[in-house]
Formats: structure tokens, sequence, C-alpha cells
């Protein structure tokens, strides 16, 4: 059984004192005062301008109005600054717009002073001004270049379809072989093996047949010529036969071409191949003809050529690219065709030709020494 005292005594071992409880209380309340006081407390130095004047005290509503309106009006120092006046960024700026267009307006003159002077140096690569000019080589080494002439026909050869095989030279149209391989022969080569010349794929040769002399004037024939005619087409070779000309007037290439007619019709001849007027500039020495005019040139190739085709034969104009392009009128020669001497893989003369001497100095067995090698476009045994 307990007494009074015993239960107090519990109580108190039990439980927190009273006292402390109390205490507690208060003490946590006044920290709630504390920390609500501070958190309202405004910062120092932190004001409302509506609520506050330039100097005064705290007014109502209408004072906060009016507190507003004298902020808007006044005007700091009396300055005359603008805002723009205080935007430092524009105290570096730099003009890069009228740069960027210096540096377009240099480029674009650059670029167009470039383009000319690329086209003067295709210009002058292009002598020939967009193939309408051609070089020739003049006698003394240099060259020129001439208008081309419209109204002549040119060549429509196409030389991919060229082909050497030393020393031949063969052409190919739509893949088959369509020229004739020839050799030009005069007294000078002596004794030749004609079986051999055409085993060795020889077609045609052409014969020198007769000659003027570029000094004296007089005509003369080749000792060979007869000899070289027969053992070449006994040997299963066709004939052309040409003559060397030096006449100074129509009356003597008429002559001429007299001559050769005749030296065939005598043998009883009938060539295959082309009779040849051959009129070349002499060099190293003063030639009779070396003072005619181009048109006296002209109308004595056209007199020669006139007279064998009257006779029933074929005539050709032999010469160089100069002779042809320089020495002669071609527009009044139109209708005969042109035996061209060129050295080289590939002609570079503008007009027609029928025939084309490439090598001068080929080899050929049968005959000791060098050759002059033709090429035919035109197989005049079909002819």
């Amino acid at each position: 059984m307990k007494l009074t005292d015993d239960f107090e005594k519990d109580e108190i071992r039990s439980g927190l004192p009273l006292g402390a409880m109390m205490a507690g209380v208060v003490g946590f309340v006044i920290l709630v005062v504390v920390v609500v006081f501070i958190t309202n407390k405004p910062e120092e130095g932190r004001t409302n301008p509506g609520l506050i004047d330039a100097g005064g005290p705290v007014g109502g509503s209408q004072t906060a109005v009016s507190q507003n309106t004298a902020e808007d009006e006044y005007v700091i120092g009396e300055s005359n600054l603008v805002s723009d006046d205080l935007d430092f960024w524009n105290m570096y700026k730099t003009d890069y717009t009228s740069d960027r267009n210096t540096g377009t307006d240099r480029y674009t003159e650059n670029l167009q002073a470039l383009e000319k002077e690329e086209k003067e140096e295709e210009k002058e690569e292009d002598l020939s001004e967009n193939g309408t000019k051609t070089e020739v080589i003049l006698p003394d080494g240099t060259s020129q270049w001439i208008m081309i002439n419209a109204y002549i026909r040119k060549n429509e050869y196409d030389y991919t379809g060229l082909v050497f095989e030393e020393p031949f030279m063969r052409y190919y149209s739509e893949g088959k072989k369509s020229s004739k391989q020839g050799i030009w022969i005069d007294d000078s080569y002596g004794s030749i093996d004609f079986a051999r010349v055409e085993d060795d794929g020889v077609d045609f040769c052409i014969v020198r047949i007769g000659r003027r002399g570029y000094s004296t004037g007089a005509v003369s024939m080749e000792q060979n010529y007869l000899d070289y005619i027969t053992e070449a087409k006994a040997a299963g070779l066709s004939v052309g036969v040409s003559f060397y000309s030096q006449a100074v007037t129509e009356e003597e290439a008429i002559e001429e071409a007299n001559f050769v007619i005749a030296a065939l019709q005598e043998a009883d001849i009938k060539p295959e191949y082309p009779i040849v007027f051959d009129m070349e500039l002499v060099s190293n020495d003063n030639a009779r003809t070396e003072n005619l005019t181009k048109a006296q040139l002209t109308q004595i190739a056209k007199a020669f050529c006139n007279t064998v085709r009257q006779s029933g034969y074929t005539p050709v104009i032999y010469g160089n690219k100069y002779w042809l392009l320089r020495k002669l009128d071609l527009t009044q020669l139109f209708d005969y065709n042109i035996y061209l001497s060129q050295e080289g893989d590939i002609p570079d003369y503008p007009y027609e030709f029928a025939m084309w001497e490439y090598k001068q100095d080929a080899k050929i067995n049968g005959i000791v020494g060098n050759v002059a090698m033709t090429i035919s476009f035109i197989d005049y045994d079909m002819r």
C-alpha cells in the first residue's frame, strides 16, 4: 500500500517538472516573435520611392503619387546627355560594312583583270583565231597566219583514221582501209627492183617523165622513165607520171603538157594515176619563174591542167602548203585535184586534197637510198 508521499515521488521521477515545461513554452513563443520581427523588418538603405519624398517623411497615398510625378520631371544635374551618349559600345564601333564593300570591290577588280589577262593569252595562243586562219611557213623560215577562204571546199578527212606503220601511212574509213600507198621516183634512183617494191606494200608509183630547166628553160626527157613505167606495171604496180615545170607563160605550160602526152602516146602507156603538174620554189639559186605573180603562176598551172584534161588524162597540181596558198589562186583551180607535199603525221592544209606526200626519206625494199612516200585518198584505179 502506497502512501501519499510515495505517489508524489513517483510522478516526479516519471515526468518533467511543471516549471521546466512552462519555461520551454515561453521561450518558444519569444523565439517565434523574434523571427517574425526580423523577417518583416525593412532593409537599411532600401526605401520605396513611391512612399518617401526627396527629403520628407512618409506620407499617404496622395503624397506617393505626387512624389512619382516629381521624379518623372526631375532632370539630373541639368545635363544634355542622352541615352545613346552613354552607350559605350559605340565608342569602338567599326564600319565593317564599308570594309566589306571595299574588299568586294577589290576582289571584283582583280577577277576582271585576271579574266582579261587570260583572254589575251588565249588570243596569243590561238593565232588561228578560232580556226579562221592557218599558218604558212615562208621560205625564210618565218611563219605567217593567213585567212582561210570560206568559198574554197574544205577537206573532210577524219584524221583519227590515219594509221602510220613505218614507212606507210594508211587511212581507214568506217573500219576499212580506203587509201593507196605510193612512191615518187626519178632518174636519180638508178636501178629499182619493182617486184620487191610491190612485195613491201606499195600500190603505185609516180614516175617523173621530163623537166624544164629553171635557168635555161630547156625541156628534157628523163632517161629511165620508160623502163620504170614498164617494169612497175609488170610487177603489178599502178603508174602515174609527173613533169617538173618552169614555164613562164601559158604557152610554155601547154608545150610541157603536150610533151608529156606525146611521150605517153608514143609508148602506148595509159597511166592509172594522174599526170602531176610540179612547179616548185627554187632554193639557193635564181630561177626564171621567181618574179612571176600569183595570177601568172595560176594561169600557167591552169593551162597545163586544161591541156592534160582535154587529152583524156587526169591532172593534179603538186605543191607544198606555202606554194599552194601563197603562190597560187586556188579559187581559179578548184576543178583540179591537189597533191599536197607536207611532211608530218597530220597535215594542216585546210582545203580539199587527193594525194599527200608525207615523208621524203623513207626506206623501201628494192630501192637504194631514201624515197618519197605518198598516200592517195582516191583509188584512181577505180576511175
